[in-house]
């Protein structure tokens, strides 16, 4: 297995949310290099599951892209979560208005592996409880309900490009496809 050494790490910039480092290495055949990090806190996202089997999507914009996008309800850990599911759980009520009886862990995904070291735990939540919501007051999003053969088209069309999103309406496919099989 190649070995690298990190060598050290520069500070670069600092903002409310990321810090970007220039990261020194020494490559496995001796020769040093500098790669681009961008440090982001870890969070976590949810798919819920309707009562009527819906996907419950919100849609927000997102500067990174410059247009709104579907997604699943997330956010960034807070000091208090000592769990992605406490932070999942926490968005789902904040953005989405819901709680859940059931939370399923599906994945950790990193979204951008080659430059980010932010993860992300992702989860399906069924057995939703309405409630109130509780969004930050740079927060404007609308909720949607889809069913997943929508969501698939939409994922096709390219109208989903989230990755977490995407991971999530993939694996909630598995597991109906599953389900129709009689695989557990």
């Amino acid at each position: 297995m190649a070995i690298y050494k990190k060598l050290g790490e520069h500070l670069v910039y600092q903002g409310k949310l990321a810090e970007l480092y220039e990261d020194h290495l020494e490559l496995p055949n001796g020769r040093q290099v500098v790669y681009d990090l961008v440090r982001l806190g870890d969070g976590a996202a949810v798919l819920p599951i309707d009562e009527k089997g819906k996907l419950v999507l919100i849609r927000q914009y997102r500067n990174s892209v410059d247009r709104e996008v579907y997604e699943i309800p997330a956010g960034l850990k807070e000091p208090e979560d000592s769990t992605g599911e406490i932070c999942a759980r926490r968005e789902l009520e904040e953005e989405a208005g819901y709680r859940a009886e059931r939370l399923e862990f599906v994945a950790q995904a990193y979204g951008s592996i080659g430059a980010c070291s932010q993860k992300t735990d992702i989860f399906l939540a069924e057995g939703l409880i309405p409630c109130e919501r509780h969004l930050d007051p740079e927060e404007f999003i609308e909720i949607y309900h889809f069913p997943l053969e929508e969501a698939l088209d939409m994922v096709q069309r390219k109208e989903i490009v989230d990755g977490k999103t995407i991971i999530a309406i993939l694996h909630y496919q598995i597991q109906q496809l599953n389900r129709k099989t009689g695989i557990e």
